[in-house]
């Protein structure tokens, strides 16, 4: 009888094991992060693999402050908005730029970053700290390549799709900028990228100098889901905090240094 009542104590003891567990999984909030790690320093790859940056910092704490599990996904940057608008519980943190055409299709947070373009090209291809965009695309499309390369879907592809209208020089597409920083000189004579990730391209490569291009300041936000607005008002409080009290730019100098 006692070996019995053992054995019923024990199957009641695992069924509200295994009840507990699959009601914990159940009712775990996932937050899916959509990102592109060619980005640095708000999105690389680190020496192991792993997607570290600013932007992953700020939604691993934006996670913890408001009980999600972070789910990074490393895609095409041209895909992440379109994988915003089928998830509920998505954000697209990649250094984005608020733009009006992204608005359409989803929620952008409060502006927690500004940039400027920036153009890579070879040491000594230009002089001066500041380049006109016309210049530069005259420049190149008088070069052998007459490419510039760009990363699909950013501010700086428009930019130069549009300035190199009715001109000889070409334009490139790429997914990240690392990649074609990496075809400077063969396929592409230059690439144009935001501020940070041209430096950090240029940090890392001795041959290669960045300049910044006359233009407008831009302004980073991440995009939700439009059916939520609530954890857009949530992270919207935590971005003021963050910035107020520096954390932002201590993720920033953690990542460039």
């Amino acid at each position: 009888m006692k070996k019995f009542a053992s054995l019923l104590l024990t199957a009641a003891l695992l069924a509200a094991c295994l009840l507990f567990t699959a009601c914990g999984a159940k009712d775990e909030k996932v937050l899916n992060v959509y990102t592109n790690a060619g980005f640095a320093p708000y999105e690389y790859l680190d020496d192991k693999g792993n997607v570290v940056g600013v932007d992953i910092d700020v939604v691993n704490y934006i996670g913890e402050q408001l009980g999600y599990k972070v789910v990074v996904h490393d895609i095409e940057f041209n895909a992440i908005l379109n994988e915003v608008s089928k998830d509920k519980n998505a954000v697209g943190a990649a250094g984005m730029s608020k733009k009006a055409e992204r608005d359409e299709v989803a929620l952008a947070s409060e502006v927690y970053a500004t940039s400027i373009q920036y153009i890579i090209a070879p040491k000594g291809t230009f002089t001066g700290d500041q380049v006109k965009m016309a210049d530069a695309v005259a420049y190149i499309a008088g070069l052998g390549t007459k490419a510039i390369g760009v990363q699909k879907g950013t501010t700086g592809a428009d930019m130069v799709s549009e300035a190199i209208a009715n001109t000889d020089a070409q334009v490139f597409e790429y997914s990240n900028a690392i990649v074609a920083s990496k075809d400077i000189g063969t396929t592409v004579s230059a690439v144009v990228i935001d501020k940070m990730p041209a430096e950090a391209i240029c940090k890392s490569d001795s041959n290669l100098q960045c300049w910044c291009l006359d233009g407008d300041m831009e302004s980073y936000v991440m995009y939700f889901n439009k059916e939520n607005s609530a954890l857009v008002a949530e992270v919207n409080e935590l971005l003021k905090k963050m910035i107020a009290d520096g954390t932002i730019d201590q993720y920033t100098v953690k990542h460039s240094s």
